[in-house]
């Protein structure tokens, strides 16, 4: 049997999209498998579905912000207006102040949710052929470490759209507060400013 060596593309489904959220307090990690394109809604689906299942358990109540750390390119990039528009959407949805990140061009490979993370999800997938999502789930879902690394693996429960662009609306008014350290890549949604 030829499978791609490179890829997530499951063999009879179509190319997989597995975006991860890692708590490093933890040292644990949620996957959400889409089929599809790799879209801004999918990477705060995935944030979302963190927070419901694993992230409100020991952070709910927090005085300070959710921080996520993002690497610099793709759909959660820094120079993506729809994420920031989708990120605003989630803080108001969630109620949380979420504070973004971003490591700088070429520096992603200092993210700990590369190293440890998403390079246990890679080897207990080596060897797999996935031609199945639920392959690929059962397989991810058993990633572990001798440090006590925990996955948790959900299928995204809606189809997502390439080609979509940050409202006009959004884009006007750019209510993402920016940092005055890096402003390109730290900023902030609040929830109050969620409309």
């Amino acid at each position: 049997m030829r499978v791609l060596d490179h890829d997530f593309a499951t063999q009879d489904e179509g190319r997989l999209v597995p975006y991860g959220v890692y708590d490093v307090a933890l040292n644990e990690g949620l996957m959400l498998l889409s089929v599809g394109p790799d879209t801004s809604a999918l990477a705060c689906d995935a944030i979302r579905r963190w927070w419901q299942r694993l992230g409100k358990r020991y952070h709910d109540g927090a005085q300070r912000p959710l921080l996520l750390l993002c690497d610099c390119g793709g759909n959660n990039g820094y120079r993506q207006y729809l994420f920031n528009e989708e990120l605003l959407h989630l803080a108001g949805d969630l109620g949380l102040t979420i504070r973004v990140a971003h490591y700088p061009p070429g520096c992603s490979k200092y993210n700990p949710i590369e190293h440890r993370m998403f390079c246990h999800v890679t080897r207990a997938l080596r060897g797999v052929v996935l031609k199945t999502v639920d392959i690929a789930k059962h397989f991810i879902a058993r990633t572990t470490t001798d440090t006590g690394l925990r996955v948790v693996v959900e299928t995204a429960r809606r189809v997502y759209y390439k080609g979509l662009k940050a409202s006009d609306e959004f884009l006007a008014n750019m209510p993402i507060r920016f940092h005055h350290f890096l402003p390109d890549l730290n900023y902030t949604a609040r929830p109050a400013l969620h409309t």
